[in-house]
């Protein structure tokens, strides 16, 4: 076993008077790290478990988390999928409540550490958004379900509804053409029992 003058600990294998093969590091502030090294690195597979109470296992390469792996923070969430250099990055599975399917939740694809690409948001009230995310924000085409039966299919940018779009609602109203900063311009059309179409200015 070795220890360092500032309180750090190391037991495992070791090649060359450096940490290789399987070993547990603690450090003085309470992190601890059980798994793979390479030439003192970690490397391969392994789980960190930090004193702030968050968890990581998976996979590791030159020291940091790469390839899949799975991230739970001590608030409860939960993040599974890719990871690179570190950070959240290409496809992977957020929970807010790890242990409640009912929870907010997203599936989809990140990069360095945020939602970029397509992806899927579930709330909890059962309101779905499908669609493009730029840097954690609805930006691009996508699609918004609500439980309340209305649906958006169009255009948002930084999370709200701006470009081309349909809105449609329960009670038969449609909103079709251009949305600025989730304002429509335009006329709404209207459809009666009959399925007669009519249009009022909204």
């Amino acid at each position: 076993m070795w220890k360092g003058i500032f309180g750090d600990s190391y037991m495992g294998q070791w090649k060359n008077s450096k940490a290789h093969g399987h070993g547990v590091h603690q450090w003085k502030n309470g992190d601890r790290y059980e798994g793979s090294w390479h030439e003192c690195l970690k490397c391969g597979k392994g789980t960190d478990l930090f004193a702030n109470g968050d968890l990581y296992s998976g996979e590791y390469s030159n020291g940091k988390p790469e390839g899949q792996g799975v991230y739970k923070w001590k608030n409860g969430s939960i993040y599974t999928g890719e990871f690179k250099n570190g950070m959240k990055h290409g496809k992977g599975e957020w929970r807010k409540v790890a242990n409640n399917p009912k929870s907010n939740r997203f599936e989809g694809e990140y990069q360095f550490d945020k939602k970029n690409g397509t992806g899927t948001f579930t709330w909890e009230s059962g309101n779905i958004y499908l669609g493009s995310y730029v840097n954690d924000e609805r930006h691009g085409y996508g699609e918004m379900y609500w439980t309340d039966g209305s649906i958006y299919k169009g255009h948002w940018r930084k999370g709200i509804q701006h470009g081309q779009g349909v809105m449609t609602f329960p009670d038969g109203r449609i909103k079709d053409g251009f949305f600025e900063n989730n304002v429509f311009k335009g006329n709404t059309q209207l459809l009666n029992e009959d399925a007669e179409k009519g249009t009022r200015r909204q």
